[in-house]
């Protein structure tokens, strides 16, 4: 991943490159093969060259167009190159390729700001617009690379890395409050252009904008059709399709001018990934890194290391080389400062040490690519929604038969399954006022699984409708009496704010039944973009590139748009991955319905690594006002001493936030905490 950097001043000021400097030194490390700058009075550019491609061997950035009136700078790969070339009428050779960037560049020149739409692969690009000094940035569907930007009407700057605006000269410092009773509520999920800091906003993924001294204007250039549905006549057209959309997804991710690797878990998602890399490159070497855990109770090592799994992966093919990192010898908080350094704001990814060790451990061997399954259960889904759709559709028989094939495959109760599902159901037709289809699927519940209609009348029924600020402080109060610790994501909050910034955000409004929207939506709602983002800059500072073959649009809008009763059949989730690997991974590792249980480690190594740390965070919690109150910070570490390997990971996860929260505001050049209660 290189990285790019601009700043424009529309009032003709001149730009004095060596004032830029604290902000330039953050990308440095991203440009181990080259740095370049293209600097005209009010207007500069930069880019950082970390050579991936064959075709970024004869890259050189920033590019000018041979008329001179367009600069791009790119952290490009483009994935549909021959679709481009044949359009664009271009010609590309071994000698002399057309490389990415030129690429881009001709496609803007052709299409204009309909060009980022025909663009296929992960991309943050800026054209500058020498005659009309306007500028264009396009930011890749799924935002696989990052697009930081400020502005204030004379200005416009923007980078691949938070910090890089935030130390240019004269932007505004001041600290977004609410993101961080946000980040402790881990209400991140809407969040897709602001950052914690005011001044600084993020360009989403699927979107483009457009600046001048006039105006910014943004917008989305891409959105999967949610009425669309794919059909075909037989399972195995449905097989072969999927198959076909997931192989290419994973074989224009293998372009590389070095040695390649792929994070190899032993999970369904990073398995399908690497056995599906190490089939297309049968003739070549392919490095799997995988991480243990070598010291975790023999009672606990079944559902915490996941190792017999990549081995099974890593026996099946012989072209792969398989490399381990030792997790739990090493603190989930590894590298904390330097996250933060780059990162630039709050993370909430906890086990980030996992990638960062097991990429190191393949770096020895030259590799710059690393392949990762991250995030195959959120685009494939696990198809739960298929069953709450069968309810809906008062589909009662079908919907029980999926229930009861379902739970056999996952050992878990038939009754536990159609309350959670069909209760789901009921609690939106409560809040719909639609009493006859909750009556009905409720008297249905009670015939079909024995569950009290009583029961689902209070809590599908009547409980929407109580406010939740009522909820919270009831629990918090019966707990209180029980002497017991609330669970941090329904009752036990850090602090007085917190609590009543929670009660007075909107309740959740009914929506029209749809499946695909909800989907869309958190896919592309903020999650998943404070995910990719920090991925790139926890991995980027290791000179090594991550490639996400679920993130790829065309396999997006596959899964989208295949119907719900594809992605849970017979009982499985994922059901289309599972037969379109028939043959590449090992019939242990297709047909596991279990995952491992990584939490274990996350706890075990914060009480060996950071107690110290946790211990210091106790003692200064008063700095963490108003937004954490001190006392209930010492009891969720008392919680977690006391119960180790029970502990609520949702309260391990509270004082993971606070550790990261309060080592970044100490960072922030001393920018005191700016919020008061109330």
């Amino acid at each position: 991943m290189s990285a790019i950097f601009g700043l424009i001043h529309f009032d003709g000021h001149p730009i004095d490159p060596e004032a830029l400097r604290p902000a330039l030194d953050v990308l440095a490390h991203r440009g181990p093969d080259g740095q370049g700058c293209w600097h005209e009075g009010s207007v500069l550019l930069a880019h950082w060259m970390l050579h991936t491609t064959p075709e970024s061997l004869h890259e050189q950035q920033p590019l000018v167009a041979p008329e001179g009136d367009l600069v791009l700078v790119a952290d490009a790969r483009i994935d549909n190159r021959d679709e481009l070339l044949a359009a664009l009428r271009l010609r590309s050779t071994a000698e002399r390729p057309v490389t990415d960037a030129e690429l881009i560049l001709a496609a803007y020149r052709r299409w204009g700001a309909d060009c980022p739409d025909r663009l296929i692969g992960d991309f943050a690009f800026a054209i500058w617009d020498r005659q009309h000094r306007r500028l264009f940035a396009a930011r890749d569907g799924m935002g696989v690379r990052p697009f930081y930007y400020f502005h204030e009407g004379r200005r416009f700057a923007f980078a691949t890395l938070l910090p890089a605006v935030r130390l240019l000269p004269e932007v505004p410092q001041e600290i977004d409050e609410e993101m961080i009773l946000r980040y402790l509520a881990l209400k991140l999920d809407t969040e897709n252009v602001r950052t914690f800091y005011r001044a600084i906003r993020r360009l989403p993924g699927g979107h483009a904008l457009q600046v001048d001294a006039r105006e910014l204007r943004c917008w989305r250039y891409w959105q999967v059709d949610l009425e669309q549905e794919v059909h075909f006549r037989t399972e195995a057209e449905y097989v072969e399709a999927f198959r076909a959309c997931f192989e290419e997804a994973v074989r224009c991710r293998l372009r590389s001018a070095f040695p390649v690797g792929a994070q190899l878990s032993g999970g369904l998602d990073s398995s399908s990934v690497t056995g599906m890399a190490a089939h297309l490159m049968r003739d070549q070497v392919l490095h799997a890194g995988t991480a243990v855990f070598e010291e975790v109770p023999d009672e606990w090592r079944a559902t915490v290391d996941e190792r017999s799994y990549a081995v099974a992966v890593i026996q099946r093919f012989p072209n792969l080389c398989h490399h381990v990192f030792q997790a739990d010898r090493v603190s989930p908080l590894m590298n904390l400062d330097m996250m933060l350094q780059l990162y630039g704001q709050p993370f909430f990814s906890a086990n980030y040490h996992i990638p960062i060790g097991v990429t190191q451990a393949m770096q020895s061997h030259g590799v710059r690519i690393v392949l990762s399954g991250l995030d195959g259960d959120s685009v494939l889904t696990y198809g739960w929604a298929h069953l709450a759709d069968l309810f809906y559709q008062k589909q009662w028989e079908r919907f029980a038969q999926e229930v009861e094939v379902f739970a056999q495959v996952e050992g878990l109760s038939p009754q536990r399954l159609a309350h959670k599902f069909g209760g789901a159901v009921l609690s939106g037709w409560a809040r719909s006022l639609r009493w006859r289809d909750f009556w009905e699927g409720g008297r249905y519940l009670h015939r079909r699984f024995d569950l009290a209609f009583s029961r689902l009348l209070v809590e599908s029924g009547v409980r929407p409708w109580i406010p939740a600020g009522w909820r919270r402080r009831r629990a918090r109060r019966r707990l209180r009496r029980q002497q017991l610790l609330a669970h941090f994501t329904d009752a036990y909050h850090l602090s007085p704010l917190l609590d009543r910034w929670l009660a007075r955000q909107p309740a959740t409004r009914p929506k029209v039944w749809h499946p695909r929207r909800d989907h869309w939506e958190q896919l592309t709602g903020g999650i998943w973009q404070w995910v990719l983002e920090f991925a790139n800059a926890r991995i980027g500072w290791l000179q090594v590139e991550e490639r996400f073959p679920f993130f790829d649009r065309r396999l997006v809008t596959l899964s989208m748009h295949l119907p719900l009763s594809w992605k849970l059949r017979n009982g499985w989730a994922r059901y289309l991955l599972r037969r379109a690997l028939e043959g590449i991974l090992p019939p242990e590792v297709q047909w596991r319905s279990s995952k491992a249980n990584i939490g274990y480690g996350f706890t075990t190594g914060l009480l060996q690594f950071e107690k110290a740390r946790i211990v210091r965070l106790i003692v200064s919690a008063s700095q963490l006002q108003p937004f954490v109150e001190p006392e209930r910070l010492r009891r969720a570490w008392e919680h977690m001493q006391q119960h180790q390997a029970d502990t609520d990971p949702s309260v391990d996860m509270a004082l993971y936030l606070c550790l990261i929260l309060i080592q970044w505001l100490k960072a922030d050049l001393g920018v005191p905490v700016l919020a008061q209660d109330g």
